[in-house]
């Protein structure tokens, strides 16, 4: 699934990226790379804006319990939406065997995930 496509089914618009950027959801250069393909992290980072900018969802204070996520820290940036959209039930973990559970953040998301997502947020 490209950026574009993603943010698409968000904001329910074919001029998607401009809302997105212009609300501080997307940077420059990813307004300049619509057609690159949208990794979990990412994904995740878009739907956390949206529902603090948009929704004016507050945040979750207490992130401690997104802690069993093997690599919620593997990037310093992505901590909090991460944490954001597992802590309320918008994106699921990856279980892997003996009970490992990891975001998966370079991963890209696919088409299911990002509806299932996108629905969950908007409630």
């Amino acid at each position: 699934m490209s950026l574009k496509d993603f943010l698409t089914i968000v904001f329910e618009s074919d001029n998607a990226i401009e809302k997105a950027h212009n609300l501080g959801i997307i940077d420059m250069h990813e307004t300049e790379h619509p057609e690159e393909k949208i990794l979990r992290k990412d994904a995740a980072k878009i739907l956390h804006l949206y529902m603090h900018n948009v929704l004016h969802i507050k945040d979750e204070e207490d992130i401690s319990s997104a802690s069993g996520l093997k690599d919620l820290y593997d990037c310093r940036v992505c901590v909090n939406h991460i944490a954001q959209v597992y802590l309320k039930g918008i994106m699921k973990a990856r279980e892997y065997p003996g009970g490992l559970l990891i975001f998966d953040s370079n991963s890209e998301i696919t088409a299911s995930e990002a509806k299932e997502a996108i629905l969950k947020m908007k409630g």
